[in-house]
């Protein structure tokens, strides 16, 4: 190694927590961001959850958290019949937006839906925008960290079909699923994020493998990351998915007119997620050979 990629090399080390993650971002470990945030565990503890009807006996689906579900339906975590599940990472708005799709994927497709509740940790990094890019940085870092929470207690939820699991995530949750380098998802619905550079992030990276399922949909006026954002005029962006997805065969970009960031606003939403989720229900997930051979090493 010649002296200027030592010299290189020693300035990638000397990168500060934050920097480092914008570097490394596939995966975000949960057990180092639980440590920075006390109660950051209770992102899954006191996750948002559907249940559908049928499941233990209920006669409705449950919506609540899953710390009331597990005192509401006895023996639930002793369910081991598989379910189709759909993890949502919610917007910076709270859980708005979610309870509206938890009807939909719970009640009328029969998925368990299971959202982290990101906004309980008192000491979670928050913003007002626009703020500096470490600011954002952060808060991308917790949401992914959530993911890969959910993963690693995944066995404490029988009941979830790990071969049938969509990733879903809405304008900030959006970006952490984008992001996200695992493989244990079916496919992924990226709402309200353009998947581009922007005021909101310099690495607009997608973590899926190129033939993923993946659904894009935007608003053609979406005030943060549409072209008309003067935030964005540093920046040479189209306002979708579609450049970022080029290569991915089994990618398809929605974009709404006359719609803005708040895309239940749009009478074709509904359908297009349902009808994405429904048309690859039976896709078999690929796992990232590369990822394997490090895991059995």
């Amino acid at each position: 190694m010649n002296r200027y990629l030592k010299i290189f090399y020693m300035i990638l080390i000397s990168f500060t927590t934050i920097q480092a993650k914008e570097i490394n971002l596939g995966k975000v470990d949960c057990n180092i961001t639980q440590k920075e945030y006390k109660n950051f565990k209770d992102s899954f503890n006191k996750a948002f959850i559907g249940i559908p009807k049928g499941v233990l006996g209920i006669a409705t689906p449950f919506y609540g958290t899953l710390e009331e579900a597990l005192v509401k339906i006895p023996n639930l975590k002793n369910y081991t019949k598989k379910l189709p599940t759909v993890v949502y990472m919610q917007g910076s708005n709270r859980f708005n937006s979610g309870k509206k799709f938890r009807e939909w994927i719970t009640g009328e497709v029969g998925y368990i839906f299971f959202a982290p509740n990101t906004h309980i940790s008192k000491d979670r990094p928050i913003y007002n925008s626009p703020v500096s890019k470490e600011i954002y940085e952060r808060v991308h870092a917790y949401r992914q960290a959530e993911i890969d929470l959910f993963i690693k207690r995944l066995n404490e939820l029988p009941f979830i079909d790990k071969n049938k699991m969509f990733l879903m995530g809405y304008s900030e949750g959006a970006v952490a699923s984008a992001r996200y380098a695992g493989d244990e998802f079916v496919g992924r619905i990226i709402l309200g994020w353009s998947c581009e550079p922007s005021y909101y992030t310099d690495f607009p990276k997608i973590g899926a493998k190129k033939d993923d399922p993946f659904l894009n949909i935007i608003g053609r006026d979406d005030e943060y990351f549409g072209k008309q954002n003067p935030w964005n005029n540093a920046y040479r962006n189209e306002g979708h998915c579609g450049d970022a997805l080029f290569k991915f065969t089994n990618a398809k970009v929605v974009i709404l007119p006359n719609i803005g960031h708040n895309l239940l606003k749009s009478s074709f939403l509904k359908n297009e997620i349902l009808n994405f989720i429904k048309s690859f229900k039976n896709y078999k997930i690929k796992k990232n050979k590369k990822l394997l051979k490090k895991s059995i090493k």
